[in-house]
């Protein structure tokens, strides 16, 4: 390596590392047991301490089997007495970086500067919620789709890269995280293979990492322990199954969004079109196989689902959830977008580049660009006020000073950073805001004064986050939870007894009528918010949110059930 190449690879790490971490604490944010934690922490406990959480239905059904996040956390959590929250979000940064090092690589294979193709890296990961299939282009929280999307992205650079030994490793360490994240790119690599001798002769390589990682996935599967159940890969979904998941993960079901949402992803996929047009000469052989196969391929994915599920009754499919490649679509549409836009910068065509900039940054607000258009409220006026403005002041800025390199590397690094800061400040949430202290002293009281078999039910929580959170920090188990009913994709069993459940004792508004219909059931511990407390009856612990009740007391009780204060 030259000397002079020495400083800018040292400034390129340090702006990936500045910006990874702007994107995780300022936005798009992450989270932590507020989603899918809520259920791999339980799982991880379990799996590393069996003794613990032995009457939950979601920790004693491991979905984990094929992949690799859980045997790296709890590895590491044995061999180095690491929590496994700091265990799960140092792989989220170092995944979010090595994405954002992929994208870099791809813009850069574009024909685009080191400068250029850091600012369309940078605005990229501002990241998108696709709200329909529920998936993100930056995730929130440290679950394995997250790692495995980074690494699909480091994959694609390095591939374009025309490194396909590194490609291939980081694609198949992909597989092992999540494969059905992993397997659009896989699906393009083997489509270039098939049909496109000059593609064959440089993909060749990409393919060895890929056969041990596989065969290191089959072996990993079959040791997984804990396994109750096996998840059910081939038949069909019943009736039943069916109607509960309509009930509980209305986003595997692509007919109940698909509807509206459809529109917005194919003109995200025009306006990719048309960038690939317009950059056609600009690309290489394998970035051409991309620019075109993958977003299709994310469109395509679904009508695909809408076959195989809900025409097929296909079992897999609410496991594999393929309407998530959609996620490639997005990202596609960011990135040719966002080169097209450098390369009318480049020409000093303001308007062109403005026009460009437009989806790349309507993106971080509302991956439904079409609805953006329909301002019915403040917020959302505000919201296309500042996408408009920063589009503008992209285009203008950086036409302005293209010519001087400074000035150029300054706004290049200050645009997309002043984004970060100003898109949550027009009313973007991209998710609420929880307190999660008075929760986790109640876990804290659980762990500390209750048996670690004790069993506690959340019966006025409704949808609310707190009994998942109470049950990773406290490692005790719920009799249900909505969250938990996310399992439902994944084992037939687990789904029937939670939809049981939860229309036992859940479903509908509380009352202290039905809490005494609760009375037979092998609860432990009932957990009421304040304003549900009883009266004549002790808690044995409340706290500014929470009172607990023993159910051995409730029972006992000789005076009925009913709301009360003890002011």
């Amino acid at each position: 390596m030259r000397i002079s190449a020495i400083p800018r690879t040292l400034l390129l790490v340090a702006g990936i590392v500045l910006f990874t971490w702007i994107g995780f604490s300022v936005f798009p944010g992450h989270t932590y047991l507020q989603s899918d934690t809520q259920i791999y922490l339980p799982i991880l406990e379990r799996l590393d301490s069996p003794g613990y959480l032995s009457r939950d239905p979601v920790a004693i059904r491991p979905h984990v089997s094929y992949t690799i996040y859980d045997e790296v956390a709890v590895s590491l959590h044995q061999a180095f007495n690491w929590p496994f929250e700091d265990i799960l979000i140092a792989q989220q940064l170092i995944f979010r970086a090595l994405g954002f090092l992929g994208v870099y690589l791809l813009v850069l294979a574009a024909g685009l500067s080191r400068l250029e193709s850091f600012f369309v890296a940078a605005l990229f990961h501002l990241g998108a919620a696709l709200l329909g299939p529920a998936v993100l282009l930056v995730e929130y929280e440290p679950v394995p789709r997250a790692f495995a999307l980074g690494l699909v992205f480091l994959a694609l650079g390095l591939l374009v890269q025309r490194k396909p030994l590194l490609a291939g490793l980081a694609g198949s360490l992909a597989v092992l995280y999540q494969p059905p994240t992993a397997l659009p790119f896989w699906g393009v690599i083997l489509l270039g293979f098939l049909f496109d001798r000059q593609f064959r002769r440089g993909a060749k390589p990409l393919f060895v990492p890929l056969l041990v990682a596989s065969l290191l996935l089959a072996n990993l599967a079959q040791l997984q322990p804990g396994v109750i159940e096996a998840q059910t890969f081939f038949g069909q979904l019943s009736p039943q199954l069916a109607a509960i998941q309509h009930f509980r993960t209305k986003y595997v079901w692509v007919s109940l969004w698909a509807g509206h949402d459809i529109w917005s992803y194919l003109a995200i996929w025009i306006c990719s079109l048309w960038a690939t047009a317009r950059l056609w000469p600009h690309f290489t052989r394998e970035w051409r196989w991309l620019a075109l196969a993958m977003p299709l391929g994310g469109l395509l994915s679904v009508p695909f689902s809408y076959l195989l599920l809900e025409v097929a009754k296909l079992a897999v499919v609410p496991a594999l959830q393929p309407a998530r490649a959609l996620v490639f679509t997005v990202a596609f549409g960011s990135l040719l977008c966002g080169i097209a836009a450098l390369y009318a910068i480049r020409g000093g065509r303001r308007l062109e580049a403005f026009g460009w900039l437009l989806p790349v940054f309507a993106l971080p607000f509302r991956v439904r660009v079409l609805d953006i258009l329909h301002v019915t409220s403040a917020a959302e006026a505000r919201q296309f006020g500042l996408w408009m403005a920063l589009a503008a002041l992209a285009s203008l800025l950086l036409t302005a000073v293209r010519r001087n390199s400074l000035q150029f590397g300054l706004s290049i690094a200050a645009i997309p950073a002043l984004a970060a800061f100003l898109i949550p400040f027009s009313g973007v949430t991209n998710f609420p805001g929880f307190q999660q202290k008075p929760v986790e002293e109640l876990a804290s009281w659980a762990g500390s004064n209750t048996w670690g078999s004790s069993l506690f039910l959340f019966p006025d929580a409704g949808h609310g986050l707190d009994p998942g959170v109470f049950r990773a920090r406290s490692r005790r188990a719920l009799w249900v939870d909505w969250k938990s009913g996310g399992q439902v994709n994944y084992f037939e069993s687990f789904a029937r007894e939670w939809w049981s459940r939860w229309q036992e004792t859940m479903e509908g508004e509380y009352s202290t009528k039905r809490l005494q219909g609760m009375m037979d059931l092998p609860v432990d511990y009932f957990v009421l918010q304040r304003r549900n407390r009883l009266a004549d009856i002790k808690p044995v612990y409340q706290n500014e949110r929470y009172v607990v009740y023993d159910s051995r007391d409730l029972r006992n009780s000789s005076t009925s059930l009913r709301k009360g204060t003890d002011d």
